[in-house]
């Protein structure tokens, strides 16, 4: 009888255990009910661009208008091409004279992709599923025939 008695006695290493556990649960219960509110709340739609420079045609015929596009790395869905702007890839080059001029590079080219996307618009930061989206952040997008790594360009909230 003095070892059930034994067994049942409650000690302060219980009761830590449990409190813990308690403030863990009510924590959980908070996130879910109360702050996911919030940021579906703030979800709104956005349109950015990608820069991405000095591709080839293929990869230019990779990106079109109305394909999904994805992030590279962890497969996100980033949004829908709305429009590409192709534009010649220049660099510098030194002439005989001494001056450095921008010349066009056979071949190559730079790629501006607009993308529209829904998103999670806060005061701090803009979010696409679980990517941050800033302007100047190099970021590698692939469409279903290519892929190609480039610098977020400009972001507008609609």
């Amino acid at each position: 009888m003095a070892e059930i008695k034994r067994k049942l006695r409650f000690n302060l290493v219980d009761l830590l255990i449990m409190t813990i556990l308690l403030a863990l649960i009510a924590a959980g219960l908070y996130k879910f009910f109360f702050v996911n509110q919030v940021l579906q709340a703030q979800n709104g739609t956005i349109e950015f661009q990608v820069l991405l420079e000095k591709i080839r045609t293929p990869t230019i015929e990779g990106f079109k208008e109305g394909q999904k596009v994805r992030e590279l790395q962890t497969n996100i869905e980033l949004g829908t091409v709305v429009s590409t702007q192709p534009l010649p890839f220049r660099e510098p080059v030194a002439t005989h004279d001494g001056r450095i001029v921008l010349a066009e590079v056979p071949e190559k080219y730079d790629l501006i992709v607009t993308i529209q996307t829904p998103a999670v618009i806060t005061e701090t930061n803009i979010t696409v599923g679980n990517k941050e989206i800033k302007t100047g952040d190099r970021i590698s997008i692939k469409s279903n025939i290519a892929a190609s790594t480039g610098v977020v360009y400009g972001v507008k909230v609609k």
